[in-house]
């Protein structure tokens, strides 16, 4: 098995120790291996909000243009 060195910053340590303790992982690793299987391809595909399907089908649509006539005028009545 290839091997590749991650350095970890010291800011995510907490949230990766909480990771471990959640998923019974053992080391920093294989928690790494976990994200990236699970996560991978999501990210691949979200990283750019054109890639996005959800941003997609929210994209605002050029509203029509409605012609709004002029009031009419009235006369008043004479009782």
């Amino acid at each position: 098995m290839a091997q590749t060195r991650a350095v970890l910053p010291s800011r995510f340590v907490p949230l990766a120790d909480e990771l471990l303790a959640t998923t019974g992982v053992g080391d920093y690793s294989t928690l790494i291996g976990i994200l990236l299987s699970r996560y991978g391809n999501h990210l691949l595909n979200t990283w750019q909000i054109n890639n996005c399907q959800q941003a997609a089908s929210t994209i605002p649509q050029p509203i029509a243009e409605v012609s709004i006539a002029q009031p009419e005028t009235f006369t008043p009545m004479e009782f």
